[in-house]
């Protein structure tokens, strides 16, 4: 064989071998959306299957199942017949709820009961979800207030205990455990990378470079006040822009104080950096009802988490943010 030809047929097995490895280790990308947990779900995911949206397909029907197993609203969830129950005060428990009252449990802890998972009769009271929701007066918010007190809530892995009269929301958790999960179940599906969009909260998984989030301007919610990276972690954002009403030229919004049963005042955004989703989407919430101070105080305990906080201080737009943050390169337009 003359060398030419040697040379060419070297050439012949490295174009054929270049073209079977990226034969074999090609990549789909699929991104998704559903309506799920009150707000629009986002799914994006990378496989080397072609099955990549059956996958997705498959995530959204997992978080489904979570959703109508931990919402309140549902009747037939474990949540809605103890909270609709008024005659038993033990219940066995369930797996996901002892998950849920144990986070809950450490963030009363950590806040000084800033953090009250039994505040629904007062967030229900206010009529958050209601066609035209007024204030209620102050006689029926002190009344509604003796049934919030979460040290009353006695629990173990095998049943639950509570008082007669007393309600549970995990409205400021649920989110956060189901996409953590989710996390979980995508990951089991050998996905290359992907992430989960609820809006509030997001979860990444499988990526090698850090992604860019942007945290909504709390005065400007169709532009953004700050953006930093993250590599497969959580962020997790409370704002009083995301449900509130206005009744007589103010504005009423949906995270209320458990000692006040008031909207938190001066507090406009919290967002929360955390390994897990069920820990940032809590604390995003545990911080706002605290002040700003005390909030970085608090997450001291995790040092895992990192966090940022834009309130009003002397009429202007303020933030407050742990060390950690600039290591993220954190970028603010105030």
């Amino acid at each position: 064989m003359k060398r030419r030809e040697i040379i060419s047929f070297f050439i012949l097995i490295l174009v054929i071998s270049f073209g079977a490895y990226r034969y074999f280790t090609r990549s789909f990308t699929e991104t998704k959306s559903q309506y799920l947990m009150d707000t629009i779900v986002e799914i994006s995911a990378t496989s080397q299957s072609k099955n990549i949206g059956s996958q997705i397909d498959s995530i959204y029907k997992y978080i489904h199942e979570l959703e109508n197993k931990l919402n309140e609203y549902n009747p037939e969830s474990y949540l809605g017949k103890i909270n609709a129950d008024t005659v038993n005060t033990v219940f066995p428990m369930d797996p996901d709820v002892y998950n849920l009252l144990s986070l809950a449990d450490s963030l009363y802890k950590m806040t000084g009961g800033a953090f009250d998972p039994t505040i629904k009769p007062v967030w229900d009271l206010w009529g958050f979800n209601t066609e035209n929701p007024v204030p209620p007066d102050s006689l029926s918010i002190k009344n509604m207030l003796k049934k919030v007190d979460f040290s009353k809530i006695k629990y173990d892995s095998r049943k639950l205990v509570k008082p007669r009269g007393m309600q549970l929301t995990f409205g400021a958790i649920a989110k956060g455990y189901i996409l953590d999960k989710a996390k979980e179940y995508m990951q089991a599906q050998k996905l290359d990378s992907g992430y989960i969009n609820c809006r509030s909260s997001m979860v990444f998984t499988g990526y090698k470079k850090p992604q860019l989030v942007y945290i909504t301007h709390p005065g400007k919610p169709d532009d953004y006040i700050a953006s930093f990276k993250v590599l497969n972690q959580s962020v997790s954002t409370s704002g009083d822009y995301q449900q509130f009403f206005e009744y007589n030229d103010i504005r009423y919004h949906h995270i209320l104080n458990p000692l006040t049963g008031y909207p938190v005042p001066d507090v406009h955004s919290v967002t929360v950096l955390c390994s897990s989703a069920a820990w940032s989407d809590g604390l995003s919430t545990a911080l706002f009802l605290l002040p700003p101070e005390s909030a970085l105080s608090a997450i001291k305990h995790k040092p895992d988490c990192e966090a940022i906080i834009y309130y009003s201080k002397d009429d202007s737009l303020v933030s407050l943010k742990t060390a950690g943050m600039k290591d993220r390169g954190l970028n603010e337009n105030l």
